[in-house]
């Protein structure tokens, strides 16, 4: 389980999402569930922190990508 805690306009909210597969491919769509440019506050998976090296959405959506 792939949980993102993150900023939309301001405000704080929390998704969660079954794998980093699903994230991607939800990520592929034409129009995305998350922008880009949303900074990312904290990720977990499988309830580990993950620590990204760009944080926004794109940042985490790179991390996945090359693994």
């Amino acid at each position: 389980m792939l949980e993102i805690h993150y900023l939309k306009n301001g405000s704080k909210e929390v998704t969660t999402v079954e794998s980093p597969e699903r994230f991607l491919a939800s990520q592929y769509l034409e129009v995305p569930p998350f922008q880009d440019h949303y900074p990312v506050e904290e990720v977990f998976l499988d309830g580990k922190r993950i620590t990204l090296r760009e944080r926004t959405i794109g940042g985490l959506f790179n991390y996945f990508n090359t693994k």
